[in-house]
């Protein structure tokens, strides 16, 4: 049986950077994207199923930041995860986002 990803929801990290160019190396970095968008997913799911009226996406630790989205503003984030996903191939995700789009 394959093992899924689980996630602490919201998903809880550190930015630490010297510079700005430095933070600019970071947001682009495939890594960087790929935990925002996993993160973002995850967050979303518990969200829609616990029909929640805000999401907690992330928690800045060290900046003592969270970011939430209200729930009119769930489509779009499931629009802007899935062009993520087809810009990197990732068709079972992206099936995924559709099946959760379709619940709407």
């Amino acid at each position: 049986m394959e093992k899924k990803d689980t996630w602490e929801i919201p998903l809880k990290f550190s930015l630490v950077y010297d510079d700005i160019e430095e933070l600019n190396i970071i947001k682009s970095s495939d890594e960087f994207l790929e935990l925002i968008y996993k993160g973002a997913v995850a967050a979303l799911k518990q969200a829609l199923k616990k029909n929640k009226s805000e999401c907690i996406l992330y928690d800045i630790v060290n900046l003592e930041a969270k970011i939430k989205i209200s729930k009119n503003q769930y489509e779009k984030l499931l629009n802007n995860c899935l062009a993520y996903y087809e810009k990197i191939e990732d068709y079972s995700t992206c099936q995924e986002l559709v099946e959760l789009k379709n619940k709407f």
